[in-house]
């Protein structure tokens, strides 16, 4: 069952010892501090990691403007959605990102489209159950450092919060297909023993 943003920051304030929440209205400060910082701890969390389940791709559109500068020579519009780059096809390593969500690059190909892989912020009813217990961690971790009530307190939770990120990311992997060891000459020669010629 999907959780809604209350259930997770009623969670993560059950994390840190504090009584589970039914709504976001007249609450504590604890409680103001993590609504408020929810979405930003969202989308860093999101930025700083390749979540299969936060990955989509799309076609970019090349901008009528060129690029300010000598360089470029085009210009593509990135999604409103846009959080990181995952890969871009056809592959090439000419381009930089510019505010106002722009890719100034040089490809341009009129028989081939640009196709941008990217992390988005998805929907938090969308949010797969082994990241939102990641992320009751790290919003817990993250209110502990100003509500902390023992100086190892913080400590405790961040600890769990790298075990949990590992479980996380191990789960999101199955996401996508493994790649088999197809040819591994070395270990199959080191079966093989050779006499030299007396």
């Amino acid at each position: 069952m999907p959780l809604t943003r209350v259930q997770i920051i009623s969670q993560a304030l059950t994390l840190m010892g504090k009584k589970p929440i039914m709504n976001l209205t007249n609450q504590s400060d604890i409680v103001t501090a993590a609504d408020n910082a929810f979405d930003y701890l969202l989308q860093a969390t999101l930025s700083e990691g390749f979540w299969r389940f936060a990955t989509r791709i799309v076609v970019l559109n090349l901008n009528v403007n060129v690029p300010i500068g000598g360089y470029w020579m085009y210009s593509y519009q990135l999604p409103a959605d846009y959080l990181k780059l995952v890969h871009l096809w056809p592959q090439n390593y000419d381009f930089e990102m510019y505010e106002n969500f722009q890719m100034y690059s040089n490809f341009n190909n009129s028989s081939q489209p640009l196709y941008l892989e990217y992390v988005f912020a998805p929907v938090i009813s969308n949010l797969p159950p082994y990241f939102v217990k990641y992320f009751a961690y790290e919003l817990a971790a993250y209110l502990a450092l100003n509500n902390a009530q023992k100086p190892d307190y913080y400590q405790v939770l961040d600890n769990k919060k790298g075990i949990e990120l590992a479980i996380a990311q191990a789960a999101d992997a199955q996401n996508r297909p493994q790649t088999p060891l197809q040819s591994a000459p070395m270990l199959q020669r080191r079966f093989v023993t050779t006499f030299a010629s007396g």
